[in-house]
């Protein structure tokens, strides 16, 4: 038996002659699931992510086109490749099912080498699009996300704290002197301090949901969904100590060492402006730079 391949495909036709057909000629991927109406397709998808959907045109409890229709606007869901598997052979259908969010369409009976190769397609191209995405979501130079994925990160765990009314926390972290750093070590020296603390930030996002961004330049954010203020302000407490003890060398911080300036704002959500809480932390940082630098304010404190 050949080893698994990576690829989630998910089946949904309520014949079960064609389930064990499509089951023997997809037996080789890693996760193969099935489901026998709309209703389970579409809680299964609730719960798993799929590469792959297969999915029959007429259902026992909707069609095709209205399951395909639902999991276009679910972002996750959305960005499986569907591919229609059915015994209707008019073009309308075919159309139909392009037109709903579908990449391909395949008429019964199957041909089982002509459903292998199309699905060995389509899953490459998935693939390759989500490395794509990945990498558009990743900081080149660090490694850890950049403000894009931070800004969807953020908004999507707003709504969540909000509708479970717990807090979101924000950490702004900036590495003092960067700029006198840079000029006087050279940007080379630089990027690799920018590296350290990014390691080292990342080292702090334990937790599932919590995230690491590079916000632009020298300035860092760790987002910390479900934690209050005094937890995250003890996060960033612990985060400048540990910098502070390599003694990373910088003549010309005051510190003799590479220093960061950090500022925490938390909030429990109330609306949907999430964007208060990036400003409340910015406003924190401003705080900490123009004070002693080399220290952790609180918005509000």
């Amino acid at each position: 038996m050949n080893d698994p391949e990576g690829g989630r495909i998910l089946i949904v036709d309520d014949d079960p002659i064609i389930i064990r057909i499509l089951a023997s000629a997809l037996d080789h991927y890693d996760v193969l699931m099935f489901a026998k109406s709309g209703a389970e397709a579409l809680n299964m998808i609730r719960q798993y992510e799929f590469d792959v959907i297969l999915l029959d045109a007429s259902l026992p409890d909707t069609d095709g086109f209205d399951v395909c229709r639902q999991l276009q606007a679910r972002p996750i869901a959305s960005e499986a490749r569907v591919i229609f598997i059915t015994g209707r052979t008019n073009a309308d259908d075919e159309t139909r099912a392009l037109n709903s969010g579908a990449v391909d369409f395949i008429r019964k009976p199957v041909n089982v080498e002509v459903v292998q190769a199309r699905v060995r397609t389509h899953l490459s191209l998935k693939l390759a699009t989500d490395r794509l995405r990945r990498q558009s979501r990743v900081d080149g130079l660090t490694g850890v996300s950049n403000r894009l994925e931070l800004e969807t990160a953020l908004r999507r765990e707003w709504q969540t704290a909000r509708r479970l009314q717990r807090p979101v926390s924000l950490v702004f972290f900036d590495i003092d002197f960067f700029k006198k750093l840079n000029d006087s070590q050279g940007h080379r020296m630089g990027d690799q301090h920018l590296q350290t603390v990014a390691k080292l930030l990342a080292s702090a996002a334990k937790r599932g949901n919590d995230l690491v961004a590079r916000y632009g330049g020298e300035e860092f954010v760790l987002l910390l969904p479900g934690a209050p203020m005094q937890w995250a302000a003890s996060v960033a407490e612990n985060l400048l100590a540990e910098l502070a003890a390599m003694k990373l060398p910088h003549h010309e911080s005051p510190y003799g060492f590479v220093t960061m300036s950090a500022g925490v704002a938390s909030e429990v959500p109330t609306d949907e402006n999430y964007e208060r809480l990036v400003e409340q932390a910015d406003q924190a940082l401003y705080r900490a730079k123009n004070n002693r630098r080399n220290m952790v304010v609180k918005f509000g404190s």
